[in-house]
């Protein structure tokens, strides 16, 4: 049986687990995880050694390198995804195997993916929203090396993210629009965070891959937006994204309506946030500020669902309940000037 102990004079929590594998051979290794999640860790590593010294683990392909693996999936991916969504994950890729190496892929277990996540979060410093993006990327990424017959079982199982407090939604203040649009010296990068903030669009929504000049319907000034699951939807353009999209094509001649890289987006983002005095916003604060102030000015959450993509109202309802409720009290106090004038 594996022996889990808490190693003392450490910071945070840190478990010792001592384990034989197969072949007899003893093996100490330490996680930044909880008790909870360290028997987890400790439970599976038994598992592990019984199946195979039973003989019960299947008859797998070759047990190759975690980079031969990745690029297996890459192959299987290109067929089945979006290039936008190949790259991001490429990057996930690429930091797991610089973090673990490139280890064979059956050697890869939950406790080396728990301290992968744990320095992602406290050293890299990454959202917990992000790092519930790489582990359900890392999942579907094992999964698929199992149903290739590469693995027998998901090492990511009972992988965890950080315990946070949920912070409250972060938008952008009219005077904090203002500041940044004023900011950004770069024309080109401009139009696209204007275009952010009159879409609601996600960051990957408007580049290349997800929108070409054929979303753009300029006749009936209407830009179709492809979201989450390959859904469509259709968002009306103001004078400003009219404006801004016909010069793009017309005058400018721009192959595509944003041409940008993925990721480059928020490191020249987040240099114009300092700039501007803004502060705790990423990418995805332009898309809430789009919502938000929709929101503010009475147009129904019905609407704003609709315009968001959002798979459910309760989604939107969940996101702006605190704007919402402002509004309620506000649509209450304005039946005072309705019936100001009825005798009682």
């Amino acid at each position: 049986m594996a022996k889990i102990t808490r190693v003392k004079n450490s910071k945070g929590k840190r478990y010792r687990i001592d384990y034989y594998d197969a072949q007899g051979v003893r093996h100490r290794d330490s996680f930044e995880v909880d008790l909870k999640t360290a028997k987890e860790i400790a439970n599976r590593l038994e598992y592990k050694r019984t199946m195979i010294k039973s003989g019960m683990a299947k008859n797998l392909k070759p047990n190759i390198g975690l980079v031969k693996a990745v690029n297996k999936y890459y192959q299987i991916a290109e067929v089945q995804k979006k290039r936008n969504t190949i790259q991001r994950e490429k990057y996930i890729y690429d930091k797991l195997i610089k973090y673990i190496g490139d280890i064979r892929i059956r050697h890869v277990d939950l406790g080396e993916l728990q301290n992968y996540i744990a320095r992602r979060y406290s050293k890299d410093k990454i959202s917990p929203a992000t790092v519930r993006i790489e582990i359900k990327t890392l999942r579907a990424f094992f999964n698929t090396l199992i149903s290739h017959g590469y693995l027998d079982s998901n090492p990511t199982i009972g992988l965890k993210g950080p315990n946070v407090e949920t912070k409250p939604i972060r938008f952008l203040t009219q005077t904090e629009i203002y500041n940044l649009i004023n900011t950004i010296d770069c024309p080109n990068f401009k139009d696209l965070i204007i275009a952010y903030l009159n879409t609601g669009a996600r960051k990957e929504e408007l580049l290349p891959g997800r929108c070409t000049w054929d979303n753009v319907e300029f006749e009936t000034r209407v830009i179709s937006i492809t979201g989450k699951r390959d859904k469509t939807r259709i968002v009306p353009l103001n004078k400003t994204m009219f404006d801004i999209l016909h010069r793009r094509k017309n005058i400018e001649n721009r192959e595509f309506p944003f041409n940008f890289n993925y990721q480059n987006i928020y490191p020249k983002l987040k240099f114009y946030y300092k700039q501007a005095g803004i502060k705790n916003a990423d990418v995805h604060a332009l898309r809430r500020t789009f919502g938000s102030l929709l929101v503010q000015n009475g147009i129904s959450i019905y609407i704003v669902s609709k315009l968001l993509g959002h798979t459910s109202v309760t989604i939107t309802e969940n996101h702006y309940a605190e704007l919402l409720e402002d509004n309620l009290l506000q649509g209450v106090k304005t039946l005072d000037d309705l019936i100001e004038g009825i005798d009682k």
